[in-house]
């Protein structure tokens, strides 16, 4: 906590904002007036203009014919460079893509962000179905199987303080942890289990299952690989085991084998 108060002295305030502009774009609201920025960083419109003009001038924000305002593609040059500077092997999306030949279901590949999920690639399943997830798209880790396996790499003191400040756990479904207890309750069968089962819990119409991609070398949890699919491709769960579960765990070893950590 000293740490945490002494690094405050040395915070711009204005980057801060001006970062957390670019974080309040998402999906749902891709375009927002300066009006709504103002509103959502708790600023008045002089402070909101400076920093928006700021990002504009820099290539990250672009503004529209409707005085709005848009992520930038700069933006992307930050998330491809990130993503590049992993270092995961480019075999991984061709085993990706024949995992998802062979199950005809979403492919994922995710990586932890302090308390929540984020999805590093991903393969659209082959039919009708589109899956929402992008790249870049967030979850809260604590809610999802995915978030569960990755937590596991933490110890459990880490874990606590990670999740320190989180006041409200929002109720996705039954499944859904209450609380840090029982948040590691859940960790530690993730961590015993080589693959864990959403049915139909983080989204009551979906169905996923995720496996733990771990280092060559330190056997440790870098990354998971999942599969998403609509809750109405299998009768079963039964099915959904026999039918995807191998063909996943298969793939998250050859991808394992590929990783020099």
């Amino acid at each position: 906590m000293i740490e945490e108060i002494d690094a405050e002295k040395y915070l711009v305030p204005g980057l801060v904002r001006g970062l957390k502009i670019l974080e309040s774009f998402t999906a749902e609201k891709s375009e927002m007036t300066l009006s709504e920025i103002a509103k959502n960083l708790e600023i008045n419109r002089s402070s909101a203009f400076r920093l928006v003009q700021t990002l504009e001038y820099c290539g990250y924000l672009l503004r529209t014919p409707h005085k709005s305002y848009k992520l930038n593609v700069k933006v992307l040059q930050l998330g491809y460079t990130a993503i590049e500077s992993m270092n995961i092997p480019q075999q991984v999306t061709a085993i990706m893509q024949q995992l998802r030949d062979k199950t005809k279901v979403a492919v994922h590949l995710s990586i932890l962000d302090d308390i929540e999920i984020v999805y590093l690639n991903n393969i659209q399943a082959l039919g009708a179905f589109t899956s929402n997830i992008r790249v870049g798209t967030r979850w809260p880790a604590y809610a999802t199987v995915i978030g569960q396996m990755l937590l596991g790499s933490l110890s459990n003191e880490e874990i606590r303080a990670r999740f320190e400040g989180v006041s409200e756990w929002e109720k996705y479904s039954a499944s859904t942890a209450k609380d840090i207890n029982e948040l590691i309750e859940k960790i530690e069968i993730a961590r015993n289990s080589d693959y864990l089962i959403s049915w139909k819990n983080f989204k009551p119409d979906m169905i996923a299952c995720a496996a733990p991609i771990r280092g060559k070398i330190s056997k440790e949890i870098q990354y998971v690989l999942s599969v998403s699919c609509p809750a109405t491709s299998y009768s079963n769960r039964e099915q959904f085991v026999k039918e995807v579960v191998p063909l996943l765990l298969t793939a998250a070893d050859e991808i394992s084998d590929l990783m020099i950590q």
